[in-house]
């Protein structure tokens, strides 16, 4: 993803409690838009890359209709993380305290660079062609054992580096992802030698918010429940020869906040489309 610096200005506002520097980005123009995820600006939309696959995306949705902020609201809930396009600055404007600045953000085209889909499958045989086909792989392990848990677990992070940074905080050790397959947008990684390295229940508990903290995303019951959910299901398959984490780029922009793997199980347990 391409990083670049805006030249913009910060200004002083007075607010309930006293005043405060912040950025407005009073001097983009109509076609382009930042992304503030936990108040502070991370993305940049530029809607003249007519092109450029999100873009698109987007241009549908409001040529129906749909209002660009609500779009990004979603598109964060989808991904975990608090998104707005509005600056949400709550203050009167000081005259006079223009300061110039420069902030890094990063250029969002595609949404395949953000959305990664995670399947986490504990075997006893690694068969590729199984775990790199989504029918193949729902019908050998979409399936529940005597206790009601299914056989895979699915998680969706906000690109690449939470991805490493949660296999740090999930098994709390660091090392070369162990690559088995890279095919298309399907990654297979081999977590079989640190799967039983993982973080117990109570340490999630205490070193959550440190999770937050170091990834940047939406504090929120989901994301615990996410969490509490992969490390369960680790520790309840550890008695299988191999952890296997499929990585799947997602490039279409979401219509609801479930994640596409959420629906299909929903299809595949319950039969609807």
């Amino acid at each position: 993803m391409t990083k670049i610096e805006l030249q913009t200005e910060s200004y002083l506002f007075e607010g309930s409690e006293g005043k405060f520097r912040a950025i407005p980005f009073f001097e983009l123009s109509i076609d382009e838009w930042v992304i503030f995820q936990n108040g502070h600006p991370k993305y940049f939309l530029d809607f003249n890359r007519r092109t450029a696959p999100l873009i698109v995306e987007l241009r549908k949705r409001m040529e129906k209709g749909e209002d660009l902020d609500s779009i990004i609201n979603q598109i964060g809930r989808y991904l975990g993380l608090a998104w707005t396009i509005k600056h949400n600055i709550q203050g009167k404007e000081i005259k006079g305290s223009g300061k110039t600045e420069k902030v890094d953000v990063k250029l969002l085209d595609d949404f395949a660079e953000i959305a990664l889909e995670l399947t986490f499958v504990a075997t006893d045989q690694i068969e590729t062609d199984v775990l790199l086909n989504d029918e193949k792989l729902f019908d050998k392990y979409l399936t529940e054992d005597e206790n009601g848990q299914l056989g895979i677990e699915v998680y969706l992070i906000d690109g690449t580096e939470n991805l490493e940074k949660l296999i740090r905080f999930i098994f709390k050790i660091s090392e070369p992802f162990n690559v088995i397959k890279n095919s298309s947008d399907k990654v297979l990684i081999n977590l079989s030698t640190i799967r039983t390295y993982y973080r117990t229940l109570d340490e999630l508990e205490s070193q959550y918010k440190d999770w937050i903290e170091i990834s940047g995303r939406k504090n929120s019951m989901d994301e615990y429940g996410s969490l509490l959910g992969i490390i369960s299901y680790v520790q309840r398959n550890c008695d299988k020869k191999y952890l296997v984490l499929r990585t799947e780029k997602k490039n279409t922009v979401p219509n609801s906040t479930l994640p596409k793997a959420g629906r299909s199980w929903w299809q595949k347990l319950f039969g609807f489309k």
